[in-house]
């Protein structure tokens, strides 16, 4: 995988400063908030933001590299003094991929907690529940990956997610490499018992269609079964041209294994969350990961500031080959809400908690573009991410990014 180069390194330690939460970009316009006369509110605690993973389920490892990029923001964060004197302090809850624990969590973190804003559940699923839930308590929150098309639909306008739908940015990128590989026939692989899994069989059915592919084989599997031999075979048995991964990383590379130990030769493609999912993929399948293509709506090797200086510094801070997507977008979640909670010396107090949040909704909201770890971030009136359409090809042990049409 890509190491940060000498120049890049170097231009890291020269703009240092880039880093600082105030200095990464973003809209000028604060909306409201209860302020202080002062930048200074050390007295007060640290500002709480609640942060909901699961560490079980098929995105767990998407959600721990979420983990770890909200992590880095507060510790950046906290050794430049903190926002407006005070420390920021991450309260974590372990969904374990269980719907009830959010039920539960979400309303304990708003009223025993008193977080002032939320870090969402980077699966779809998991956001769907906790995000309506938020919404009902009028407490922003906001996902560095859920995807899936309509997620936020019942919870806007208090919810958000960094990425684009996944049909949106997946469905026009891979029918432009169904036409370019000449692909007639595909085989699709899917979990119908997870709600994102699902969805996505249903985008790539969708893709084959608007492409003119003949889908010869469906086969379905539940997420961490110990054999994929037998759906393998079925799917062998009509000699796909492309064979659609509807599955997390860890699944989607034992798949790929038996792909090739089987011999088959297909094409493997996944929408945007696999290549999300940053090395775990192609780690997990090795050398059977070599020409699979995926949708992308990142490029970790994004050569415009600061985006440039803050990705080659977390790698170098966190002895990473290449920055994940919900590591980026964690990390920007968090730097977004310092900005605010810095440009309008909210307090998030008990007596302007209300008011403070109603004025980070409206930055949200408004922000045109924020300018952070992963490019440019805006949002769609529906509160989904605005990303380009990136496809990436995994070559030598790495996505290869590049701009459709390129």
């Amino acid at each position: 995988m890509r190491k940060a180069s000498p120049g890049r390194k170097a231009a890291v330690l020269a703009a240092l400063p880039l880093m600082i939460v105030a200095a990464c970009g973003g809209s000028d316009d604060g909306g409201g908030g209860g302020g202080s006369e002062g930048g200074d509110q050390s007295d007060a605690g640290p500002y709480r933001l609640g942060l909901v993973h699961s560490s079980e389920g098929p995105f767990a490892t998407n959600s721990d590299t979420m983990r770890a990029g909200a992590r880095y923001a507060v510790e950046l964060i906290n050794a430049d003094g903190g926002v407006n004197g005070r420390d920021v302090e991450l309260v974590e809850v372990d969904a374990r991929n269980d719907p009830q624990t959010l039920v539960t969590a979400i309303p304990e973190l708003v009223s025993e907690e008193e977080v002032f804003a939320i870090v969402a559940p980077v699966d779809s699923a998991g956001c769907e529940i906790a995000c309506a839930i938020a919404a009902d308590l009028q407490v922003p929150i906001v996902s560095a990956g859920a995807g899936r098309p309509g997620v936020l639909e019942p919870s806007r306008p208090w919810s958000f997610t960094m990425t684009a739908p996944d049909a949106a940015n997946s469905i026009p990128v891979l029918e432009a490499v169904m036409e370019q590989e000449g692909a007639q026939t595909a085989a699709i692989i899917v979990d119908e018992a997870n709600a994102t899994t699902k969805a996505q069989g249903d985008l790539y059915a969708e893709v084959f269609d608007g492409s003119g592919v003949e889908v010869v084989s469906t086969t379905t599997y539940t997420s961490g079964d110990p054999s994929f031999t037998s759906q393998v075979t079925s799917m062998a048995a009509e000699n796909p041209d492309v064979i659609a991964l509807a599955a997390g990383p860890a699944d989607a590379a034992r798949i790929a294994v038996e792909v090739r130990t089987q011999g088959l030769e297909s094409l493997l493609i996944g929408t945007g969350s696999l290549q999300a999912g940053g090395t775990d993929y192609i780690n997990g399948a090795g050398e059977a990961a070599e020409g699979t293509i995926t949708a992308a709506q990142f490029n970790p090797d994004n050569p415009d500031d600061p985006a440039a200086t803050l990705l080659a510094q977390a790698e170098e801070d966190n002895g990473l080959d290449v920055v994940a997507l919900n590591f980026s977008y964690a990390f920007d979640i968090v730097n977004m809400i310092a900005e605010y909670l810095t440009e309008t010396e909210a307090t998030a107090s008990p007596e302007t908690i209300e008011e403070d949040r109603q004025g980070l909704l409206d930055y949200l909201e408004g922000v045109d573009p924020y300018e952070g770890m992963s490019g440019d971030v805006r949002f769609a009136e529906d509160g989904t991410g605005d990303r380009p359409e990136l496809y990436a090809v995994v070559e030598n042990g790495q996505f290869v990014i590049s701009e459709v049409g390129s």
